[in-house]
């Protein structure tokens, strides 16, 4: 546990901080400071955890850093340690959420010890109850998100028993990128035009802000979201629903504040747009173009991947979902080829169109075509009978024939392009074949080593290991499992 120590008599602050380590060997002490404001201060470079305050100090006494310290620190704990032995100290420190009060003569080692264990305990069972209560609610913003009709009809004490406290008044629901800059922005300006507002990370991208309007002088409420906030300050897509005044509107709003930021994402026209999540679509789009870009078939996974946004604009597939599974496609490409797509997956992640999505996906591509050109005619050639015909008893002479190369000079230029020699990668294409089947297929151990072109079954369970850490039979376990 980290401990504040604040007094403003030298000689008390070193003889509290001596018994809280006679009382706790394992406390760390992060500061000993004499002052209100140093202790603001202090709290900004090194939070603690607990802080044992002097109730009498100059220009900011005890109870006044309290209160700063539960404004912006409501998970610290404080002690007021005072030389009044007055109820009134008490009755005030208490109203101020301090979690015990002690008078400056009581305090040993053994005191100490005593009101850390039962800090500590207070805090394990507030962190107990608040993990609880995330779950619980997280649980039914998904359900309320995801349009579940099992949690209808919504009503004011069903949020309440969910730990969601927004009132049965003008509320709206927003969506927007997950992000560092958002969420800064939102914490310095959202009680500008909000109350009880509640944030739920739907995804790593998606942020949804359940929350109500903030009444303004007069008690006038915004007409709009837009009025209600400058969305122009936030960074990427975002979405917003439309003011409601019933919390069984609730879902409603959700949904407006999703198909909003897909609408504002597409560029196009709210009468008769439709969002489709699109997944299975998505996915086996992405799954085609990795496997053509894994085999070098870099036209044809390429083409699969402008499949795959020619799709997304004809169906509105949900933009953060689209942009989540781009992202992983490059790297999956980075990783396997050795391409710098970075950049390519940040302006993925940024695009707020989708013509801006297309712009980066293609220049991501672009580079992936790139790659492919650095094989030579002859080798690209040589690769793809190798592709077509792994299965046969084919060696360097018969592809050196096939693409009318001295055998030599095939070897040595296959190792300088290709960067690991003929023989090398002809077993790499039958081991991931190999691999294939014993994951999709019940074919025998023994048929898939001869479909693969390999007649010693010793040998390709040695190759077989040596090549994925697992030999033939583990594999086709570990699938079965999954």
């Amino acid at each position: 546990m980290k401990i504040m120590v604040v007094d403003d008599e030298p000689l008390i602050s070193q003889y509290i901080v001596q018994c809280i380590r006679g009382a706790d060997a394992n406390a760390e002490i992060v500061g000993a400071v004499n002052s209100g404001m140093k202790a603001l201060h202090q709290m900004e470079e090194t939070p603690a955890d607990l802080v044992f305050a002097d109730i009498t100090m100059p220009k900011m006494d005890g109870l006044q850093l309290l209160k700063e310290i539960k404004r912006k620190y409501p998970a610290v704990d404080v002690i007021m340690l005072t030389c009044h032995d007055d109820f009134e100290y008490a009755r005030t420190a208490i109203q101020n959420q301090a979690s015990d009060y002690i008078l400056k003569s009581e305090v040993s080692a053994d005191r100490l010890r005593v009101v850390l264990d039962t800090v500590k305990q207070a805090r394990q069972q507030r962190i107990a109850t608040g993990t609880v209560q995330q779950i619980s609610r997280n649980h039914y913003l998904r359900h309320l998100v995801e349009q579940d009709d099992h949690i209808c009809p919504i009503r004011e004490c069903d949020l309440r028993d969910n730990h969601i406290y927004l009132r049965n008044d003008a509320f709206i629901v927003m969506l927007f990128e997950n992000n560092e800059h958002n969420m800064t922005w939102m914490q310095a300006h959202v009680a500008e035009y909000f109350e009880n507002p509640l944030f739920y990370a739907y995804s790593n991208q998606e942020m949804f802000m359940l929350a109500n309007l903030r009444k303004e002088s007069g008690g006038r409420q915004a007409d709009t979201a837009q009025e209600a906030m400058p969305l122009i300050a936030m960074q990427g897509i975002v979405g917003c629903s439309r003011i409601h005044h019933r919390i069984e509107r609730l879902q409603t709003a959700c949904c407006e504040a999703m198909l909003d930021s897909n609408i504002r994402f597409y560029q196009a026209p709210q009468e008769g747009f439709k969002v489709e999540a699109g997944v299975e679509r998505v996915e086996t789009s992405i799954m085609r173009a990795t496997v053509r870009l894994e085999e070098q078939a870099i036209k044809e996974g390429c083409k699969e991947v402008e499949r795959l946004l020619e799709q997304a604009k004809q169906h509105h597939v949900h933009v953060y979902f689209l942009k989540e599974a781009l992202q992983q496609l490059f790297v999956g490409i980075r990783r396997k080829m050795g391409i710098d797509l970075c950049e390519t997956e940040r302006i993925i992640g940024d695009s707020c169109t989708f013509t801006a999505l297309c712009t980066a996906v293609q220049e991501g591509l672009d580079q992936v075509r790139g790659k492919g050109r650095l094989y030579s005619d002859a080798i690209r050639k040589a690769m793809d009978y190798m592709d077509t015909h792994y299965a046969e008893d084919i060696s360097l002479n018969t592809v050196a024939d096939v693409v009318y190369l001295n055998r030599d000079y095939l070897s040595r230029q296959f190792k300088r392009e290709v960067g690991i020699n003929f023989s090398e990668y002809l077993m790499s294409l039958r081991m991931k074949r190999a691999k294939q089947l014993l994951e999709t297929t019940g074919m025998r151990i023994s048929d898939i080593a001869l479909q693969v072109g390999i007649t010693n079954m010793s040998y390709f369970s040695t190759v077989f290991h040596k090549s994925f850490g697992h030999t033939p039979n583990e594999v086709r376990k570990m699938r079965k499992d999954q």
